[in-house]
């Protein structure tokens, strides 16, 4: 199964096209999506649809998978612009007929290095030394997470329906 997982970002968001199998996870593609800093929001938003729309054409991934928001409390406005940049994920997973799937962040980083309380560079290590080569940067590592969490899920639950 060839999923799409997305760390979501309004300045840089990160994306990671892979090949799922069980527990076995292959690299396909690894990337980010950096809007413009002049563009406005809605041409923001829609920039980064239009290249998680080319990539989805391109390797036609059979679920969606991103990160569960959360904001600190004294930054309630990030929020609400990151839900709009999720929200237009969950509108290309619709209209693409294609599962969308969400992981907490804690929980994409406890299934990838046993521990939810990592940060970012502790994720993008971990990811290198389990590809063996360099990942681009952290976001495209939080990428990846998500769908090592999404693998984990997809092992227990076949599992359950034996």
């Amino acid at each position: 199964m060839v999923v799409l997982g997305v760390d979501i970002g309004i300045r840089v968001c990160g994306y990671c096209v892979c090949k799922v199998k069980n527990l076995d996870i292959n690299l396909i593609k690894e990337g980010e999506i950096e809007p413009p800093k002049k563009y406005l929001l809605p041409q923001k938003i829609n920039f980064i649809f239009e290249n998680l729309e080319k990539e989805f054409n391109e390797y036609n991934p059979a679920a969606i998978i991103v990160e569960k928001l959360y904001s600190h409390y004294r930054h309630p406005t990030t929020l609400g612009i990151l839900a709009q940049v999720r929200g237009a994920i969950a509108l290309l997973s619709f209209r693409k007929s294609v599962e969308f799937f969400e992981y907490s962040p804690t929980r994409a980083r406890k299934s990838f290095l046993g521990k939810g309380n990592v940060n970012s560079e502790q994720v993008k290590k971990m990811a290198e030394n389990v590809m063996g080569k360099e990942i681009k940067s952290t976001h495209t590592a939080d990428a990846f997470s998500l769908v090592v969490a999404f693998s984990h899920a997809q092992k227990v639950q076949n599992l359950l329906a034996r």
